[in-house]
Parts: C-alpha cells; structure tokens; sequence
C-alpha cells in the first residue's frame, strides 16, 4: 500500500542532482558520526553491458551485497524506476555491491511508457550515472515473463546475486506494496480501497508473497545480515517472528510508506563513505534517513530498526503479558487500551478514516495503556502491570535498535505513540465481528510462528469477547 509517487517524484526530479539530502549532512549513531554527501561519492565506471552478461562468475568478495527486489508490475512502476535511478546517484564501488531486480508490465493502473517500456524482469548492477532521467546499469539478465508475486523468484534472485556478487555482508530489500503479516484473499479484495495487497504483488499473474514466505525466501536463500522492507505494514511482531533466525536486523514501518520508499540515493552514499559499518550500525542509519528524508518533505511517517535475535525472548514475554491479561477481572481498562493505542493504515483512508477498524497497533503503545487505565488490585493484577513494564524495557532496551518519526498520520494523530513493532489487535470498533474481519485473511492467523510461540490468537479473542 505504498502511495502514488507523483508528487514526490515532480520534487526530486526537477530538483536534478540536488535533489532531497544531497548536501551533506551528519547523522550521529552512538559514538560515530556518518557524513552523507552524493556529489563526492566515488563510484565504478559502468561496465559494458554486453561484457557484463558473458561474465558469470564471481566477482571478487566485497564489504556489502545490496539486493533489492523490485516488483513493479502493478500501479508502483513508476516509483520502481525512479528508485533505481536514485540508486544510480550512487552505483557501486570497490567496497559495495548494488544489485537489482525489477519487473515491470503493461496495462495496469499507473502504466508508464517511461525507459523503453519494456517488460518482463531485468537483472541489473546499478551503477553511477548523472541521468535521474534513465536507467543506464548494465542489464546482467533478463527474463521475458516472469512471475514477480511467487517467493521462489525471490530466492532465486537472492542466490544469484551472492554467488556473482559476493560479500562480507548482506542487505535485502523487499520493494512493493505491503499489508504487514495478512494474507488477503485474493477472491475478496475489497478490504483495502478495492487494493489489497500482500506483499510483492504482481497484478499480471493476480500472485502475491505470502507472510510464512517470507521467512522461506530467506531460510532457502541463506539469510541476511539486513531485512529491509520499502512496502507498507511489515514492521510487525508477526512478520519478524517469520524471519527469526535467518535475519539479523529487520528494518521498516509499522505505518504506511509513501511511494517513493526508501531514500537510496542517501542510504547507499553512506554506505559508500563508511563500508565498515555493521548490520546494527546500517540498520539505524537507514530507520533514521527514512524519516529525516520525509520530514525535509514534510510528510508524517514512522521507521524503526530491531534485532531478530531477541524475537524468541520477545515471544516469550508476549506469551507471557498475554496469560496474565487474560487472568486480570478489568473491562474498563481493556476497552480504554483498544480504544486509544496507537493503530496503523490497514485499511486505507477512505475505508477507515478515524483507524477505528484497523487491527494493527503498536506493542508498547497498548501495554502501556492497558497497565495505566487499570483499577483492579491483587496479585493477579500486580503481576500484569509488572509484566507490561518488563515488556515495554524490553522493547525500548533490547529489542529496537533504532526509532524514529515524524509528523502525524491521515487522523492526525503524533507517531510519537510509535515505538518500533506492532502486532495485532482487534479494532477499535467493537462492532466489528472477529469472524468477519477474519475471513478476508487467506490462512488461519493461529498457523502463524508468532501465534503458535505466543499464544496470541487466543488472547485476541478474548479481547473480542470484552464488552
């Protein structure tokens, strides 16, 4: 659910090579200090295409491989087109690897004729050039028809480019539209501004990447250092869970993103300027880049970073908070926490314009209401509002590397209830029937990793059933 690009596209590109963070700047991270300056990067020359494709064989093992899938067969092609021209403002260099894929189509919505119009998915070593106008990376493959929404092409993508572009490290973008950790039906598609989406949804095959999939394209792929996602939703307790184990850092948004996405002309120039950097160190630059790129342009969003490897002990304390909740005699309290936590874009502006039928809200926002509003006393109840600062320590301490925002959302109300990872809850609206609202999820959510470790379907329906 990435938004249209139009607008942000008219400011960067008549901005040329000056466009957003493109003057230096310093951005502080514990004890370093990154400089971001694309005038000055050093980058490749761009090699031949022709001499690119004859050479398949490895290339020599760099600090970073940046693999960024794009699906742009849907109403994001344009956005897709300009991220890899922001990407070119940069290219690769001796201590960094860009590589893309990005699929595109004809006749969907947002269509554009835009760099010979071609179709089908090109594989491409990005490059530095001067032109924000045209893709000039030399195409390293091309596949004539390709299904962007199946998580096998994922993994294929991903092997492919760490066997010719090997690295230290790596970092995987995940590009597209993105409805967090639910799986729509694709035969009911009216639950999201006549637009659901999963995530890398590709409208000519009507396929999409389901959320368990996730954690495939990455077990079947080797992992990565860096999960990044430039789609909508996907910073969620459910989607990390998915990718425990095979990730080190998840990076994206609980709230919506705006089409234009992450910021790669900036990412990738810090990147450039200091290749030592870790996995936790790049993880932050890039939540904190997101939201500063968006504040110049004055648009409210929210983007965080986590460690993957402490979703098992997060799991545990969830299962935890959501045991002692369900032992706690308080309505009141519970309905002032579904009432008032802070809750993300699920289902579109005009289908829910107050947020009172979105299910996503943020963990900590809700534990924190949910201890505050409480008026029961006893052991039962002290346990729980012990719990919940456990809970909440924990996320601000351990779990979330890196938290930022700025602005307000569509409702106006501050990100500043935002701390960095959501999960489900059910709406505000008490009306709204769980079985209902379920049905429009293509698989039981209780066959979710998180679910099963936590517990949580079942402290969901509890809270349905508090009147």
């Amino acid at each position: 659910m990435k938004k249209t690009a139009a607008v942000l596209l008219a400011l960067l590109t008549q901005a040329g090579s000056s466009s957003v963070i493109a003057a230096p700047v310093s951005l502080e991270f514990e004890d370093s200090v990154y400089s971001i300056d694309t005038s000055v990067v050093p980058a490749l020359e761009a090699p031949a295409a022709t001499a690119v494709r004859a050479a398949l064989k490895p290339a020599k093992k760099k600090k970073w491989t940046v693999m960024v899938f794009i699906n742009g067969k849907n109403d994001l092609e344009t956005a897709g087109l300009l991220n890899v021209n922001m990407m070119e403002m940069v290219g690769s260099d001796k201590n960094m690897n860009v590589v893309v894929e990005i699929g595109r189509m004809r006749g969907q919505a947002g269509d554009t004729d835009a760099d010979g119009d071609w179709t089908g998915s090109r594989r491409l070593y990005v490059t530095k050039d001067d032109d924000q106008q045209k893709i000039s990376s030399p195409v390293v493959m091309t596949t004539p028809q390709v299904d962007m929404g199946d998580y096998q092409r994922a993994v294929d993508f991903v092997k492919w480019a760490k066997r010719l572009y090997p690295a230290e490290r790596y970092m995987l973008v995940l590009w597209d539209h993105g409805t967090g950790w639910m799986d729509p039906r694709k035969e009911e598609p009216a639950a999201a501004e006549g637009d659901n989406k999963g995530i890398s949804f590709d409208d000519e095959t009507g396929n999409y990447i389901r959320t368990p999939q996730i954690g495939t394209i990455l077990r079947e792929s080797g992992g990565a250092d860096i999960l990044a996602f430039d789609a909508c939703l996907m910073q969620m307790a459910e989607v990390a869970s998915e990718v425990k184990g095979h990730a080190r850092v998840m990076v994206g948004s609980e709230e919506t993103t705006p089409g234009v996405g992450i910021p790669y002309h900036a990412l990738l120039a810090v990147m450039a300027a200091n290749p030592g950097m870790k996995s936790e160190e790049l993880g932050a630059v890039l939540a904190e880049l997101f939201v500063r790129f968006y504040k110049e342009m004055g648009k409210g969003v929210q983007n965080s970073a986590i460690r993957v490897d402490k979703m098992a002990a997060f799991e545990r304390l969830m299962k935890d908070f959501a045991a002692l909740a369900r032992g706690v005699d308080d309505p009141a309290a519970f309905r002032a926490a579904r009432s008032g936590v802070m809750r993300y874009e699920v289902l579109g502006q005009q289908s829910d314009p107050a947020k009172r039928i979105s299910f996503y809200g943020d963990v900590y926002n809700y534990a924190e209401l949910l201890a505050s509003s409480m008026t029961a006393s006893g052991a039962a109840a002290d346990a729980l509002k012990a719990k919940s600062e456990e809970l909440r320590r924990f996320i601000k301490d351990e779990l979330v590397i890196h938290n930022n925002y700025t602005g307000a959302d569509h409702a106006g109300r501050d990100f500043k209830d935002s701390h960095g990872i959501s999960v489900y809850l059910p709406p505000a609206e008490t009306r709204v029937e769980q079985e209902k609202l379920e049905g429009i999820f293509e698989a039981g959510y209780a066959d979710f990793a998180f679910a099963k470790a936590t517990g949580w379907h079942g402290f969901v329906t509890h809270l349905y059933g508090i009147e």
